[in-house]
């Protein structure tokens, strides 16, 4: 049953909460507790992250279908990170260039 207090998503609508509990391992939850203190973070922040970061995952693995938003972040992230790689731009010129470099080292 969903709970009155309503979570603000990202997409900016406001929607039901699930209460979810989780045993842990005191030492993890003292080091987690501790933590979030320090970075003056909330704990459920934390833990709402994580999850969304690894339903994202699992939902890639799984080849599970998200919204256009969603997916149209993840590829502009995908893009920046290549951009940062050196990566052959496809530009035939710059490409062959690369090819006689490399028969010059030998």
């Amino acid at each position: 049953m969903a709970s009155p207090i309503d979570h603000a998503s990202q997409a900016g609508h406001v929607e039901p909460v699930r209460r979810l509990s989780v045993n842990l391992p005191e030492s993890l939850h003292v080091r987690f507790k501790t933590v979030c203190s320090a970075t003056n973070r909330r704990m459920v922040g934390e833990i709402v992250d994580l999850v969304e970061r690894r339903t994202a995952e699992l939902e890639d693995e799984a080849g599970l279908w998200r919204s256009r938003d969603e997916t149209a972040a993840r590829r502009r992230k995908a893009i920046e990170q290549a951009l940062t790689c050196n990566f052959p731009t496809g530009d035939i010129e710059e490409m062959l260039a690369d090819i006689e470099r490399g028969r010059d080292l030998r």
